[in-house]
């Protein structure tokens, strides 16, 4: 039972995120110091307070989302396939260069679509309030591609993508699970991960509308389905540094050019 759990693999994969945690903090400082409503409550509970309380919980909840989505992955029929190999000294199966370039042109190309979407599509139709854009230092969204490239794919990847696929081939109780099961998950988990910006959002917009939804689904979730197929197709690790190289195209060169 204990080796079902994969405990080993759950814990090197922890590790990791939780550097991406701790990675992602000078950023998330810089940002709630430029913002208006964290500094209105500074006295109550300083910045920093609230950075190590938040890289706690997070790092509490990560062991628990990733034991899960690691215990799931077989029946999903979805792996980790070179780290996995690694910790349990199996047959690593041969790291395609191919894919991992692939992985990182469609991330540099997901990233420049989402970046003249903002400013081409959505930006004409909303009224974004003065000095909203946050000011950081080029390092600090360097720093941040740790926490989107490991942190939140095995948040929305291996646990989230991976339980759905998980629950729906249950219910279908099918030996091969259908392609369109996978699709279907890879969609869903990048529209609630749009879904989950809403409340910062709100805290720039101070309201919602129809575009400014649509604005954080599609700027949020884009991206992801490019991850997802990743994951499908080839394992986690493909994902992850697809994710880390649309991080850095997006905060360190992207931002500096269009920003």
């Amino acid at each position: 039972m204990i080796r079902k759990w994969k405990i080993k693999l759950t814990l090197l994969l922890t590790i990791l995120g939780i550097l991406g945690i701790a990675a992602i903090i000078p950023y998330q400082m810089t940002s709630m110091m430029n913002d208006d409503f964290y500094q209105s409550g500074m006295e109550a509970m300083p910045v920093p307070v609230v950075v190590a309380v938040n890289a706690a919980f997070q790092s509490f909840l990560l062991f628990f989302l990733v034991l899960i989505g690691v215990r799931l992955q077989r029946g999903a029929g979805l792996a980790a396939p070179i780290l996995e190999g690694i910790v349990y000294e199996r047959r690593i199966p041969p790291i395609s260069k191919k894919w991992i370039l692939l992985g990182i042109v469609g991330a540099f190309i997901g990233s420049l679509a989402t970046i003249l979407l903002d400013l081409f599509v959505f930006s004409p139709f909303i009224d974004l309030p003065d000095g909203e854009n946050p000011v950081t230092i080029w390092w600090q969204g360097l720093l941040a591609m740790f926490y989107g490239g490991i942190t939140e794919e095995l948040l929305l990847r291996l646990f989230g993508m991976t339980l759905i696929v998980w629950l729906i081939a249950k219910m279908i109780k099918k030996e091969n699970i259908p392609n369109g099961v996978y699709y279907f998950a890879i969609f869903l988990t990048a529209i609630l991960f749009g879904l989950g910006h809403l409340p910062a959002t709100i805290a720039v917009f101070g309201e919602l509308s129809a575009v400014i939804v649509l604005r954080a689904i599609v700027l949020n979730g884009l991206l992801g389905l490019w991850f997802g197929y990743l994951y499908w197709k080839k394992g986690l690790e493909y994902a992850i540094i697809s994710h880390m190289a649309a991080d850095f195209f997006i905060h360190v060169i992207f931002m500096s050019i269009f920003y």
